[in-house]
C-alpha cells in the first residue's frame, strides 16, 4: 500500500546569512491516523543534510502547531546564521506558549507576554513623541 500523496500548504525561504544561500522549510497539510492522533510533517532544506520529522496532535491545527514548534527547535543551532527579513536571527517563528501545565499557567503567561508587548509599545511611542521632526 503506497503512502498518500503529500500536500504541502505552508512554505518559508529564510536565507543563510552572509552567504545569501536559500534554506526551505515546507509544512504539510495535517493527516489523521488510525491512532485516532493527527500528524503534520515538515521538512527544512538547505543546511547540510535535510531534516523531516512529524508532530503529532489532538487535531489538525495542534498538530500544524506543534510542527512549527519542531521546525524552531531544528533551526535553533543555526538561528544567529538565518533572516527571513533580513535580521539576521529572525526567523518569523514565535515561540509558542506551552499548555502541558494548564490552562491557567497558560493564560498567565499569555499576561505576562502581553504586558511586554503593551510596555514596548508605550516605550517605542514615548520614542516617537520626543523625536525632534
Amino acid at each position: 500500500m503506497s503512502e498518500p500523496r503529500v500536500m504541502i500548504i505552508a512554505s518559508r525561504r529564510l536565507t543563510l546569512v552572509p552567504s545569501g544561500r536559500p534554506v526551505l522549510l515546507e509544512l504539510d497539510a495535517p493527516r489523521l491516523r488510525r491512532t485516532g492522533e493527527w500528524s503534520c510533517g515538515y521538512r527544512i532544506r538547505g543546511l547540510g543534510r535535510a531534516r523531516a520529522g512529524q508532530a503529532l496532535g489532538e487535531d489538525g491545527l495542534e498538530a500544524i502547531q506543534l510542527a512549527l514548534v519542531e521546525v524552531r527547535r531544528e533551526l535553533e543551532p543555526f538561528g544567529p546564521r538565518l533572516t527571513w527579513t533580513g535580521e539576521p536571527g529572525e526567523l518569523g517563528l514565535p515561540l509558542l506558549i506551552p499548555d502541558f501545565f494548564g490552562g491557567e499557567v497558560r493564560r498567565r503567561l499569555e499576561a505576562l507576554v502581553q504586558r511586554e508587548i503593551e510596555r514596548e509599545g508605550r516605550r517605542l511611542k514615548e520614542l516617537t513623541v520626543h523625536e525632534p521632526g
